[in-house]
């Protein structure tokens, strides 16, 4: 039971009661169409510096939108440009993101969540002044088509089959689904999405989620020297066609080696016994398989990486890392390098557009000779600038 004492001849309960006022003011006080409002935990100035509502860092909601892009992973990560076009925080816009992948966006600027069931009544419930679809498969399609948005850009169903909104996402549309008309593409994945939600492309970065200080610390436990050129040595299963023989490999490490410089085995599970063959035959550094956190921070220690089209890529240009693309099979002009680094390809076409095997035999991976990867090397960290904290951009 709750005890009685006197204040000002008064009696006054001393537990609950005064807990219950305390809640009452502070609701009073409630902003809760600040965007920095969460509802469900403390916002961030309040986290960062025990601001308590209404504070100094007030900013109004002007627009709520809701962004799909379930999937691929590297595809999120090369929408996440959108962010800093939209820039949330500035221009009060709460943005509600849907993947499959969403320990990757900044929590900072956004709010990433998984499409569960409890996701999709959530949205439901809303009204939203935008709904941006960016992907072309029928799960995607579905949650725009059920959105109550003022807006809408991207793709929804038409009976019941993905289809583009407007004039707006058609190329795109195309693109995925005539190999010859993709084949004559000339703009960049980022370009293609930014035409898409009706944005000027101005070469806006991607926006990853910051590195913690305990991530950078392992990962300059792990790659202790200066001058590391990441390797990242696998392409995945679903794409042995990009996948460059570990003779090369050898070779190129053995090059590397030679100039001074430090190479660094990057790579999953899927590579760990192409790592060991590696380091076996050359003697060079391999960390072995880390987290997600740590193997981007890792990639931001390093000078250059190669990489063919994977995860690995996408992490580099986040981390404002010179790269040096080993592309074959996919039409070079999608991919946005920021003006670092190379994309190094067979001297003549690849026969087996967007296939993940060869189809011909020729295997024209085979065909990017290891000395050419090295001089594509050299010229990207020549021409690099100094290295900066993407986070602090």
């Amino acid at each position: 039971m709750p005890q009685a004492s006197k204040r000002n001849n008064k009696p006054v309960l001393t537990t609950g009661h005064t807990n219950m006022i305390g809640a009452h003011e502070l609701i009073e006080n409630l902003r809760t169409d600040c965007a920095f409002y969460l509802g469900d935990r403390p916002c961030r100035p309040h986290v960062e510096a025990g601001h308590r509502c209404t504070c100094i860092h007030f900013q109004p909601t002007n627009r709520r939108g809701v962004i799909i892009k379930l999937g691929a992973a590297g595809d999120v990560l090369r929408s996440t440009p959108l962010l800093r076009a939209l820039d949330p925080i500035n221009t009060g816009t709460k943005i509600l993101w849907i993947t499959h992948f969403p320990d990757l966006l900044p929590g900072r600027v956004c709010e990433a969540v998984h499409p569960t069931a409890g996701t999709l009544a959530r949205i439901a419930r809303g009204t939203w002044d935008f709904c941006w679809n960016l992907d072309k498969d029928p799960e995607a399609c579905a949650i725009g088509a059920s959105t109550k948005a003022t807006e809408y850009r991207g793709y929804t169903l038409r009976d019941g089959v993905p289809f583009p909104v407007d004039k707006a996402a058609w190329h795109k549309f195309a693109t995925g689904i005539d190999n010859p008309y993709s084949r004559r593409n000339r703009q960049s994945y980022v370009e293609e999405i930014f035409d898409i939600t009706g944005l000027p492309f101005r070469r806006e970065e991607y926006w990853l989620r910051n590195t913690t200080a305990t991530a950078k610390e392992k990962a300059a436990q792990l790659i202790p020297k200066n001058s590391a050129i990441g390797l990242n040595i696998g392409a995945g299963k679903r794409w042995p066609s990009r996948i460059w023989p570990v003779e090369y490999w050898i070779e190129l490490i053995k090059l590397l080696k030679e100039r001074g410089l430090h190479p660094v085995l990057l790579g999953g599970p899927e590579e760990v016994e192409m790592s060991a063959r590696l380091v076996d035959a050359t003697g060079c550094s391999a960390p072995g398989v880390q987290p997600l956190e740590i193997f981007y921070a890792m990639i931001e220690r390093c000078e250059c990486v190669v990489s063919a089209v994977t995860m690995a890529m996408h992490l580099a240009i986040g981390a404002r890392t010179p790269l040096v693309l080993l592309n074959n099979i996919f039409n070079r002009h999608e991919f946005e390098l920021y003006g670092r680094g190379e994309i190094v390809e067979p001297p003549t076409p690849c026969d087996c557009y967007y296939s993940g095997v060869c189809r011909t035999g020729r295997n024209c991976i085979n065909e990017i000779s290891p000395q050419a990867v090295f001089e594509a090397i050299l010229r990207s960290v020549r021409a690099s600038p100094p290295s900066c904290d993407p986070s602090a951009v």
